[in-house]
């Protein structure tokens, strides 16, 4: 007995301490699911934020709250404190003792899936408070091994009492949590695609109206346009197969014919065939002076129902408008100041204003430069506004009636472009910033109060490589290093696509980070960004050493990426030096070596692709377009193919800088051809470049 007995206590603290290390294990592997459901819930939340097809992502660096960050700090310092703390637990050989401790384990695993059970009831939207999850469970963990003082197996019993009350009150919640967030995820989800749908139908639509002089020198165009406005429509509906379009028709003539013949319309239609007849229908009438009731056929536009996204007016004519102010003195006008109805040339004024104001794309046909240069110079004054991007385009066609159909749908994607931009840029107008913190102000003597100091790897563009290599490659040779640097979470500006934020590096080295704001945060789209901008640049030394007049530059980007514990959460930005001063979109100004550059890009590249969308501050351009030919958004979502080629050339007119540097005037692909055989009319005037 007396060595037996001894043995024997022996044995059973050998097995206490077994089972001490078994509820060790499990409380690692409760530890261990609990974060893998953290995980679970941030891929969750994180996938839900992909709502809205025209709402702005909130970007990847959230703005939290500072109760959120208060409580992460006091988890953070506790946790601290208690794992210093730690000390075995000592192991106890009385009976009550040991029952003591395994009711303790007990209460320490229901606090670690109380403290699960807490957050799954709450819904994590930022990586924060993904953290702050992590750490109360952490905190959980790290009570249950601190030793308290000795205390009875009562109290320890009503700990676990209350304990498994509080975790049946808990798994309630959840499970009741967990089912109506369900339902109404499934029901904003719903909703959010009936919206979208909506939300496209408005954008897919198109109202095209034809205005023309109906006056006897007009006869020839208004047969032309009754025997290609079929062509056109057929075009049109073949380019954009998803958009409501409609036609209308406002034929125009003066006070000498009777107030029944002044006008003949057609009100918005989607039956071609109804244009067709009415247009055939029309006759043209002669009149006594050289000007015409054009204030008259523009009160009309702006009271017709617009209803579609994109809005297009094209005007046909060779006289000017009644009223001095648009005419020259050798034009014989029989209402110089005031016309029967009483209108004037403020009238007119307000009227081109209104066009703008409604969104209407105004397109003049010019037939006679010489009589109507007057009048499109004052139009231009009333309607061109930059900020709303909007111009009145000129098309001088002259008498080439056989131009009516190419010039009509070379225009019209470029309008449908414009209103999509447009749109975007609406879009991104209504951000309301309660995640994204825009703050125009950089304090960059204090760069060290932005957060630590960030260590990245950076990607630049192979010097070696060749202009046709980096054109043909699916990405850029790349070489890397690793920096430091500061980088400001609050973004100080935003476009269409990117948020830019404050970038410092040592040698009091300025940059600017910019992040994409939705889509695919991968390392090849930002790469693909940096292809973009070192082809610009490239080109651009090419340009310059042709000695233009004015020299260009591309500010050098490079890639940096912020390594995470999982390489599928790596944050990416492009990086570039920062440049003080106002950006200007110099394609929307017509500036001349900016539009030679473009044509240059085009012909120095053998046709395959065009630099487009030129901005920045002065000359030094950032952030370009690439419309390439061989391979369908070989450059991101924002190359248009031959379709933006198209756009660029249906606008551009070759100045003194192109012919200096012997340019080749190009002509937009004909469209009459893609339609021939098709329509069976007008396809024998096709031309190719």
């Amino acid at each position: 007995s007396t060595v037996y007995g001894p043995r024997s206590t022996v044995h059973g603290l050998r097995s206490t301490v077994y089972g001490l290390r078994s509820t060790v294990y499990g409380l690692r592997s409760t530890v261990y699911g609990l974060r893998s459901t953290v995980y679970s819930l941030r891929s969750t939340v994180y996938g839900s934020l992909r709502l809205n097809y025209y709402c702005i992502n909130p970007m990847s660096f959230p703005v939290t709250t500072t109760r959120t960050r208060d409580r992460l700090a006091a988890l953070q310092l506790e946790n601290a404190r208690l794992a210093q703390s730690r000390t075995p637990v000592p192991i106890q050989t009385s009976g009550t003792a040991a029952t003591s401790t395994a009711t303790r384990a007990r209460v320490a695993q229901l606090e670690l899936e109380n403290a699960r059970l807490r957050n799954s009831t709450q819904v994590a939207g930022t990586r924060t408070r993904d953290r702050l999850a992590e750490l109360e469970i952490e905190n959980a963990v790290l009570r249950a091994h601190v030793p308290t003082a000795s205390g009875t197996s009562s109290r320890t019993r009503e700990a676990l009492a209350a304990a498994e009350q509080e975790n049946r009150r808990l798994r309630t919640v959840v499970v009741r949590t967990v089912a109506r967030t369900s339902t109404e995820t499934l029901r904003a989800l719903q909703r959010l695609k009936e919206e979208n749908q909506l939300i496209l139908g408005a954008l897919r639509t198109l109202d095209v109206l034809y205005m023309l002089d109906c006056t006897r020198s007009m006869t020839p165009w208004i047969q032309t346009a009754a025997a290609k406005v079929k062509d056109v429509a057929q075009y049109i509906s073949a380019q954009f197969p998803d958009y409501t379009i409609r036609y209308g028709f406002l034929g125009y003539r003066d006070f000498e014919n009777s107030a029944a013949d002044r006008f003949t319309e057609l009100v918005f239609t989607d039956q071609i065939d109804q244009l067709q007849r009415h247009l055939d229908a029309t006759q043209a009438i002669g009149n006594t002076d050289d000007a015409e009731n054009v204030v008259g056929a523009l009160a009309k536009v702006v009271q017709y129902p617009w209803r579609a996204r994109t809005r297009v007016l094209y005007h046909f004519a060779d006289c000017p408008s009644h009223f001095t102010q648009f005419h020259d003195d050798n034009i014989v006008d029989h209402h110089p100041t005031r016309d029967p109805d009483g209108r004037t040339a403020r009238d007119a004024e307000n009227f081109v204003r209104e066009l703008g104001t409604l969104g209407i794309d105004y397109h003049f046909v010019e037939i006679k430069e010489a009589k109507t240069r007057k009048m499109i110079t004052e139009f231009r004054r009333f309607y061109d506004n930059e900020a709303d991007e909007r111009k009145l385009q000129i098309l001088s066609l002259g008498s080439d009636t056989e131009m009516f159909l190419p010039s009509v749908v070379k225009t019209i994607s470029s309008s449908v472009a414009r209103t999509i931009r447009m749109e975007q840029t609406r879009v991104a107008r209504m951000i309301q910033n309660d995640d994204v913190n825009i703050d125009p102000h950089i304090d960059w003597n204090h760069a060290e109060g932005w957060g630590e100091r960030l260590s990245m790897r950076t990607y630049t563009c192979n010097p070696q490589q060749t202009l046709d290599n980096i054109i043909q490659a699916r990405l850029p040779n790349v070489l890397t290093s690793n920096i430091q640097a500061f980088i400001r979470s609050e973004p100080f500006a935003f476009g269409g696509l990117r948020y830019a934020l404050p970038m410092f590096q040592s040698n009091n080295l300025k940059l600017v980070a910019k992040m994409f704001k939705d889509g695919p945060h991968t390392k090849d789209r930002y790469l693909q960004a940096m292809a973009i901008q070192t082809i610009a640049a490239k080109l651009a030394a090419e340009f310059n050493s042709s000695r233009p007049p004015q020299l260009i530059g591309f500010l050098t980007i490079r890639v940096v990426e912020i390594e995470q514990t999982n390489p599928s959460n790596n944050t990416y930005f492009t990086v570039e030096p920062f440049i003080q001063g106002d950006y200007v979109r110099h394609h929307n100004n017509n500036d001349e070596p900016m539009e030679a550059y473009s044509h240059f890009t085009w012909q120095r590249s053998r046709n395959r692709l065009i630099v487009d969308d030129l901005q920045g501050v002065g000359y030094v351009m950032t952030d370009p377009v690439i419309h390439s030919i061989n391979l369908p958004n070989r450059f991101g979502t924002t190359d248009l193919g031959r379709e933006g080629v198209d756009n660029f050339f249906s606008t551009h007119r070759c100045n003194y800088i192109c012919r200096m540097l012997h340019l080749t005037p190009v002509q937009p692909r004909n469209p009459i051809r893609q339609i021939q055989g098709v329509t069976g009319r007008g396809g024998s005037h096709g031309r190719r470049p």
